[in-house]
């Protein structure tokens, strides 16, 4: 494959050329560039220059005629996102979501759902951020779950330490991951990413290193139901 011009050395493209994909893949232009007689690395684009304008992790994508900041990664919004989408809790208040109600009622003799209802909502991983600040602990800070008594709750337990609980086995006790950082209600706005691929789970806080842990249940988070923040953890 040739870029820029012809194996018979014929003249071909004067200019330059970005992001070049085939069929999926970015081929390293920067790399041959380097070792080509007559090319040399570097096509500066709307991002080049303006890109440092996206703020808190949002990503600059090329335009015809300028950029974009995609904030969709971010828990911010607005042109740069530089608009902060947050919220103050008082004791024992929540905000909660429910993505999904249940169109379907259990009968008389009936104790479980066909799981099949639901499949087209079964998650085998999820990406989970958010910043707080609390005095309080325990304290319950996210919790989903779904029509089939699965959840994900992030808490601070009564020793100020952050725990994940993973229940994704109805028929099973809620696997309890705990974080080896203290002193989280300690006031100050801590940083949390949690991110789940079947059975791996990975945590980090501010930036301390990050911490893996592997999940006994199948993975699947099905038919979420429910997402509640902010009400404290009863004891």
């Amino acid at each position: 494959m040739f870029s820029g011009g012809t194996a018979s050395r014929q003249k071909g493209f004067r200019g330059c050329i970005r992001s070049l994909q085939l069929n999926g893949v970015t081929l390293d232009l920067e790399e041959r560039a380097k070792i080509t007689p007559g090319v040399r690395a570097g096509c500066p684009g709307h991002c080049s220059s303006y890109g440092s304008l996206c703020q808190n992790q949002g990503r600059c994508v090329e335009r015809a005629k300028g950029f974009q900041c995609d904030c969709s990664l971010s828990a911010y919004t607005g042109v740069f996102c530089h608009t902060e989408v947050s919220a103050n809790f008082k004791s024992e208040t929540s905000i909660s979501y429910t993505f999904k109600e249940n169109p379907y009622e259990l009968s008389g003799n009936s104790s479980s759902l066909p799981s099949s209802i639901y499949s087209d909502t079964t998650l085998r991983g999820e990406n989970v951020s958010l910043s707080f600040r609390t005095n309080q602990s325990p304290a319950l800070l996210f919790y989903v779950s779904s029509h089939y008594r699965e959840y994900l709750a992030l808490l601070i337990n009564k020793h100020d330490v952050l725990e994940v609980r993973y229940k994704l086995d109805g028929s099973r006790d809620a696997e309890v991951l705990r974080s080896r950082v203290k002193s989280l209600a300690n006031g100050q706005l801590h940083t949390v990413t949690i991110r789940r691929l079947t059975d791996s789970v990975s945590v980090q806080i501010d930036q301390n290193a990050r911490e893996d842990f592997n999940l006994t249940s199948d993975g699947e988070f099905s038919a979420i139901k429910t997402l509640v923040l902010g009400r404290v953890h009863g004891k």
